[in-house]
């Protein structure tokens, strides 16, 4: 290995002979380094957008939903007990039914929410994105409830703060068949901005004694929200969850709940990162074409090396090593130019987004080091792939006929 990688490393743009190959060989570095410059920056940008997409999930839901079939009569005894379990943070009833919201103007459908501001702030961050700040469902000047609605929902509806609009839910009758609807009246007092369309457009938040007259649950809630110590242990607790209120309970973790859009954001992330190591393979293509090039010029001196006692086998790591060696700069200038280029875009926030689009205003970089081993293995594994042919070219020449060629 000793004299291999001496030689190796001397066939780099030795001679005025090589100024062409040198050229090439550049070239090859700089491909290498480009295509991990833009995988690593690539990932680090998903990675930030994955990042941001659950807190806000995570923002509008609990970590662990409890819920049962007819509502629960008891939340309080049950969160008690389950507060009683390691890793449990905070515990809040909901009410969750659907409603026909009419406007003066249109209607349209809402998931009207039912919450306890003090105790749901203790378990998402529900509360931080309404607006106006420091609202309060109790706080209002009619004997009307007021009602907080996502602001694309506000938008569809045409309504302004002060506004009052009704919300319908069907009754069944029990004297005929068929429904008869029921309608109450609210005042709009906020308006619900957690930059997720999704929500923004469907969701309208009541206090948890208005949202339980509206279900017509009497003194029963749809179900308990939990917040962990660790989200990540969401899956593992809400197994045990289940276990221990036995039957008639439904327990949903946030993972769960979300996994059309986590397993959406993961298929990207994996097509990125093949779409973009193809950058990479065509760089390890240009290694090839410079190794093959090297063998040539340096026939003569391969048959020197063979006529010396070089084995077959050292001529082959001669070559190996020095496309490994072009790999291995390309490889670590990527590798800090991808780790530099993010910090820099994500301190300075160099890429603007329109706000009325995204729910972010600037593109938002996460590094992760799993990534960046990851894209640095896979860099010198294609390098390395394609040194293989040319090296295996170059030991098969036989000693005389090299020397005889020159």
């Amino acid at each position: 290995m000793g004299y291999s990688l001496f030689i190796a490393r001397k066939y780099i743009g030795a001679g005025r002979r090589s100024a062409f190959i040198t050229a090439i060989t550049m070239i090859s570095v700089a491909g290498v380094a480009i295509g991990v410059l833009a995988l690593i920056v690539v990932l680090a940008v998903l990675n930030g957008f994955e990042s941001e997409v659950i807190e806000r999930i995570i923002g509008t839901n609990a970590h662990i939903i409890v819920r049962k079939s007819g509502g629960l009569e008891d939340p309080d005894e049950v969160a008690g007990r389950i507060r009683e379990l390691p890793g449990i943070q905070a515990v809040a009833p909901f009410v969750f039914t659907k409603a026909m919201v009419i406007s003066r103007t249109t209607t349209d459908g809402l998931l009207i929410r039912g919450i306890d501001m003090e105790r749901e702030a203790r378990v998402t961050s529900v509360t931080d994105y309404v607006r106006p700040e420091g609202f309060r469902f109790e706080a209002s000047d009619s004997l009307m409830d007021r009602i907080v609605i996502g602001k694309e929902a506000a938008y569809s509806l045409k309504v302004a703060l002060g506004d009052t609009i009704l919300l319908a839910r069907g009754e069944v009758s029990g004297s005929f068949s068929g429904v008869i609807p029921s309608f109450s009246r609210y005042v709009v007092g906020g308006f619900f901005d957690s930059g997720m369309y999704e929500y923004d457009a469907s969701y309208g938040y009541l206090d948890l004694e208005a949202s339980k007259r509206l279900a017509g649950l009497g003194d029963k809630v749809t179900g308990l929200s939990i917040r962990l110590e660790d989200m990540d242990e969401a899956p593992l607790l809400a197994q045990g969850l289940s276990v221990m209120l036995g039957p008639g309970f439904i327990v949903s973790d946030w993972i769960q709940l979300n996994r059309n859009l986590f397993t959406w954001m993961s298929m990207e992330k994996k097509v990125m990162f093949i779409i973009l190591s193809l950058i990479i393979v065509v760089a390890a293509f240009n290694i090839a074409s410079t190794l093959i090039m090297v063998v040539m010029q340096r026939i003569r001196d391969i048959g020197i090396l063979r006529s010396l006692g070089a084995t077959a086998g050292a001529i082959m790591r001669v070559f190996m090593l020095h496309g490994l060696i072009i790999g291995v700069i390309g490889t670590a200038i990527g590798i800090a130019g991808g780790i530099i280029l993010a910090e820099i875009v994500n301190r300075y926030k160099l890429i603007q987004l329109p706000g009325d689009v995204y729910f972010i205003d600037t593109v938002p970089v996460m590094l992760k080091a799993g990534d960046v081993l990851a894209v640095g293995g896979v860099a010198l594994l294609v390098c390395f792939l394609a040194t293989i042919y040319p090296a295996w070219r170059a030991s098969a020449l036989v000693p005389v006929e090299a020397i005889r060629y020159e």
